[in-house]
């Protein structure tokens, strides 16, 4: 059976750090980096100031990442693209249908969802937002979710060796 990974949570969580950090544990699966820097770079606008359109970019990068035939780790994944896309004034009802709609075509493809509450401030790397009141509700946003699906998820805490310790027992 294919695994697949998603490492999930609000902006600035440590994601990216411990996705990185699992390349070295995990050598033999494969890693699908996050899309909405890629999404930026073609210039539509990204976080609380996203669109329509920039939500169906993303979309894209999740969809194609779940035709890959191995076990993979992903930094984000179709959950993150639902959490965002409901919190987004930008965002056509018809919009969000498409993504709801298909996020229920999809949810059962990832195996495994990891977790990662807000412990510390956001960073301002001039991409990711740093409002942490759009991150708290994001952050709500994604612990309902989680909630609602049937499977089973892991929060992980601590520092990013911590949290790889979790990540890989949980796996297993």
């Amino acid at each position: 059976m294919i695994k697949r990974l998603a490492l999930v949570g609000a902006s600035s969580t440590g994601k990216t750090t411990v996705y990185e950090l699992l390349k070295n544990q995990l050598p033999k699966w494969e890693f699908v980096n996050e899309s909405t820097r890629k999404v930026a770079r073609y210039g539509f606008p990204i976080n609380e100031l996203g669109t329509t359109e920039t939500q169906l970019a993303i979309s894209s990068f999740h969809l194609e990442a779940l035709l890959k035939p191995y076990n993979l780790i992903l930094d984000r994944c179709y959950l993150d693209l639902v959490v965002y896309s409901r919190h987004m004034p930008g965002l056509s009802q018809s919009g969000l249908e498409y993504i709801e709609d298909t996020w229920k075509r999809v949810q059962d493809e990832y195996t495994h969802y990891i977790y990662f509450p807000i412990e510390f401030q956001a960073i301002d790397d001039g991409e990711r937002s740093v409002d942490e009141d759009w991150r708290k509700i994001i952050d709500q946003e994604f612990k309902y979710q989680l909630d609602q699906t049937d499977r089973h998820y892991l929060a992980v805490t601590g520092s990013p060796m911590q949290r790889i310790n979790q990540i890989l027992k949980y796996i297993k």
